[in-house]
């Protein structure tokens, strides 16, 4: 019987021992996904006194390709980053605690039973995360219980709250540096095709994963994305999970915020970047089997183009003076979409390339925009995420 694509999904977790299948953790909201166990054809094309070339044909050494592309969901990406960047550190820790009273509809004061931060975004849910929504308080009064200001949006909360069953909770701040002695992580990548017979089993587990490779998309026009690639250890059978996805929002593109060498601008147009780790490769070694020994990862990089309006020659002076300047871009939410930011920082970052663009009816400058080493980011550069999840990816 023909199956819906659209049932398939990708699930993810941390594993403590590469290759060691650890169950999903996260499930992934996932356009175009792909999985596949690759293996190495190896031909016998010895003669044998007949006028055909290929004798045998034998399974070689195999290993697992997993991709996909994905909107920028703010609790999904910090697995990205971790795979791909370096550690995560966790800078704030966020409040999680609860209405000490009910709230009607359009409130514009909450009354909790822990204090939180003043002038942020919190989180409110009901029982089992029902009535989820965001808004943005100023001063928090009081000692117990504590009184938030709710301006943002300025008609109150979005439903009316029942304290008991629900939770408050505050935003975290993970930052994700590199780290040549702590880079190193693997993931277990499940896959679910969809079930066409009852009782079947139609999910695999590609263990051992890492990210060779992250691309991230900004385009003001559409959703920020990103789409990895990881490399992992053969698939094996696993049993059919029960997906849960979130319902945060993704981070769009017109929330971008852009400092050009230093200073902010508002002429940013698009900016594609591609975090790799070059020469990950799956290692096949003398351990007697047909999977890799493991998977390796190799060097930082970050490459991009940077694409902007163009209005005077100082960009491009940047590019003929070869001036290795910094390159940031925020992404912040309003709060009532959830509130929550994505900063890329490479504090020191050279044009490879630059032109002047005359293909559309204004002018555009395009450039080719590298990430270089430097003491700031300890590394190439840093991403810093604010969300809703407390532990360290």
């Amino acid at each position: 019987m023909t199956a819906l694509a659209r049932r398939s999904f990708i699930g993810i977790a941390k594993e403590t021992v590469q290759g060691t299948y650890v169950a999903p953790a996260f499930y992934v909201p996932i356009t175009n996904p792909a999985a596949a166990d690759v293996f190495a054809p190896i031909r016998d094309e010895s003669f044998r006194n007949n006028d055909t070339v290929l004798q045998g044909l034998y399974q070689g050494p195999g290993d697992s390709t997993v991709g996909w592309d994905m909107m920028a969901y703010p609790d999904a990406i910090g697995y990205l980053l971790r795979a791909v960047i370096g550690p995560d550190t966790v800078t704030t820790t966020g409040v999680t605690t609860t209405l000490s009273t009910n709230c009607v509809a359009g409130a514009t004061s909450l009354s909790l039973t822990a204090s939180v931060a003043p002038n942020s975004t919190i989180q409110i849910s009901d029982t089992a995360g029902a009535n989820l929504e965001w808004v943005g308080i100023t001063t928090v009064t009081g000692s117990g219980p504590y009184i938030a200001t709710v301006t943002s949006p300025s008609t109150g909360t979005k439903f009316a709250h029942t304290a008991a069953g629900g939770a408050v909770v505050s935003q975290s701040t993970h930052t994700f540096a590199q780290s040549p002695t702590a880079a190193q992580v693997s993931y277990s990548v499940t896959k679910y095709d969809v079930v066409v017979n009852s009782g079947a089993t139609s999910t695999r587990g590609f263990p051992g994963c890492k990210v060779s490779e992250l691309a991230v998309k900004i385009d003001p026009k559409g959703a920020v994305t990103f789409a990895p690639k990881w490399i992992g250890w053969l698939s094996a059978t696993q049993p059919n999970p029960t997906p849960a996805f979130s319902q945060l929002q993704p981070i769009l593109g017109w929330q971008w915020n852009l400092t050009d060498a230093g200073a902010a601008s508002t002429r940013g147009l698009t900016y594609d970047v591609t975090l790799k780790r070059t020469g990950t490769e799956a290692l096949h070694t003398s351990n007697g089997q047909q999977g890799p020994r493991e998977v390796f990862q190799g060097a930082f990089e970050a490459d991009g183009t940077l694409k902007a309006i163009f209005e005077s020659d100082a960009d491009l002076s940047l590019f003929l003076q070869y001036t290795q300047m910094p390159y940031v871009c925020t992404l912040a939410q309003p709060a009532p979409s959830g509130g929550m930011t994505l900063t890329l920082t490479h504090s020191r970052a050279g044009l490879s390339k630059g032109v002047v663009d005359a293909t559309s009816a204004y002018l555009a400058a395009s450039f080719d925009l590298s990430a270089i080493f430097n003491s700031t980011d300890a590394g190439a550069m840093t991403a810093t995420l604010t969300n809703f999840s407390s532990t360290a990816f």
